[in-house]
Parts: C-alpha cells; structure tokens; sequence
C-alpha cells in the first residue's frame, strides 16, 4: 500500500478520518492525500456566470488555506508525505477520478447514517463509493474517535474467492498489530456442522497464505446476518468490521441492498470494504 486518499469537508467526523488515514500511512510507509470537493448548487446555464466564477474563486481560496493547515499539521505529528487537492464536482465522480489520478490504493471517509426509506433507496456518500471504486474503503461513523484497532472482526463466507483479497484485510491487520476474527453467519441451523468443516479447510488455506497468526475462526448460527455480526462485534469488543463487497446488477440493488450498505450505515465502529 503507497498511496491513501482522505476526502474531507472539514467536519470532525472528517478529522477522526485523516488520523486514521495518517496511522495507517506511518505504519505502512504511505502517503496520504487530503481531498476536498466543492459541489457547486448551480445549473448547465449559470456555470459561466460572474457570480458563480467567484463563489468557486472563494470556495477554493478557504478550501486551500484549510488544506494547507492540515498538511502542516500532517507532517509535523505523524512525519509522513502529505499532498492535498481541491475538486470541483459530484463527491463520488471526483473521489473515483482522484483514486485514478493519484493512484490511491485505500480511501478513508467519514460516514454519516441515514434513517428510514433513505436506508434503501438512497445512501450516504460514503456508501456510493463502496459501491463504486474498486480499492478498499474505510467508514468511520460519526461520532467515532481515533483508537488503535486491537480486534478487527472479518465477516466471512468461507469461500475460496475470498483468499484473493485477504492480502490486503492482512497486511492492514499487521500494521496495527490486530488480532483478525473471521467469522461466518449461516442462517440454516442445520447446516452449522458442514460450516465447521468449511471452517478449518478455510483456516489451513489462509495459513498457507500468510504466516500472520493472530488470525481466529468462527462459525455462528442466527436468523438475522446483520442482527448477529451487530452482537459478535459487541461481544468480543471489536474495533473494526471488515466485508467484502460485491458489483450488482441495478436490480439486486433495488430490491436487496448489499449487507455492507446495511452495516455501513448501521455500525458504530469502523467498517472495512474490500471489493471482490
């Protein structure tokens, strides 16, 4: 991992991101990219006018000083490469073209949930950029303070395709020294026993992949996959969830909303997307 991009809009939300982004960066040898995007309220027929020109004029100008203050304080604290940038544009079009411009390998973003009907149909920002880029992206809710993450709970399906990814859920995971929990929800009770030899196969893989042995295994029963990775987080006092997520037809998304959408907008720890 070289290069991470932290969109920000300033909030403290956005803050606890770029400590998390600057953690991670010192810990693996990156950099760190400070994003801010201003999306202009206007219309195909104003964009030259005067008044417009100048609204953006002033929306860079205290958007530059801003940036400049946290690049300073980025490399007096944490002594690490920072470059910042300003964007004019819709937040998940300029994050994606970013990603691609400044070859950014992870992305970092505060989230904000959502209620009622806008759990489904709409979505935050932040989970229309899990949706949408192809590196990994970290959530941290609102509200969430910067802390070292001791556990990180891995929800896993047991499945082969899955080792391709785990590279980089590992190479994070050892940068902080973390334990990694994977566990698997299945809704058949009983199916539970077959899980269990699915289980130790997984295990035996991953070990060949990896020599990180902080890395343990559970295969859990529940009606309800996100009820129950709600509760184990909880009981095991994880500081991280981490899921990989799927591309899906419009369709899919209409009428079944992605189980990670659902816990990025549900958790209240930091969530880990990693794109199959």
């Amino acid at each position: 991992m070289k290069s991470i991009l932290v969109p920000t809009d300033f909030s403290l939300n956005a803050n606890t991101a770029i400590d998390y982004a600057c953690e991670l960066a010192r810990s693996l040898g990156a950099e760190v990219t400070v994003l801010n995007i201003h999306t202009p309220a206007i219309t195909q027929y104003d964009v030259a006018s005067v008044i417009v020109k100048n609204e953006l004029d002033r929306a860079k100008e205290i958007a530059e000083e801003k940036l400049g203050e946290i690049s300073k304080m980025i490399q007096q604290q944490y002594q690490i490469t920072c470059k910042t940038r300003f964007k004019v544009g819709g937040v998940v079009d300029s994050i994606e073209d970013m990603i691609e411009k400044e070859e950014a390998d992870f992305v970092i973003m505060g989230t904000r949930g959502a209620s009622g009907l806008g759990k489904i149909l709409f979505g935050s920002n932040t989970a229309r950029v899990i949706e949408k880029v192809d590196c990994p992206v970290l959530a941290i809710p609102e509200g969430c303070t910067f802390q070292n993450p001791k556990r990180i709970v891995y929800a896993t399906d047991f499945n082969n395709a899955e080792l391709n990814h785990l590279d980089k859920l590992v190479a994070v995971a050892q940068s902080f020294n973390s334990e990694l929990m994977m566990v698997h929800i299945t809704t058949d009770k009983e199916a539970l026993q077959s899980e269990e030899m699915l289980k130790r196969n997984f295990a035996r893989k991953v070990s060949e992949l990896t020599d990180y042995n902080a890395i343990t295994y559970f295969a859990k029963y529940e009606e309800n996959i996100v009820r129950a990775l709600d509760s184990f987080t909880q009981q095991v006092r994880a500081d991280w969830i981490a899921m990989l997520t799927h591309n899906r037809s419009g369709f899919e998304k209409f009428y079944n909303p992605s189980l990670t959408k659902k816990m990025a907008y549900q958790t209240k720890i930091p969530l880990l997307a990693i794109k199959n």
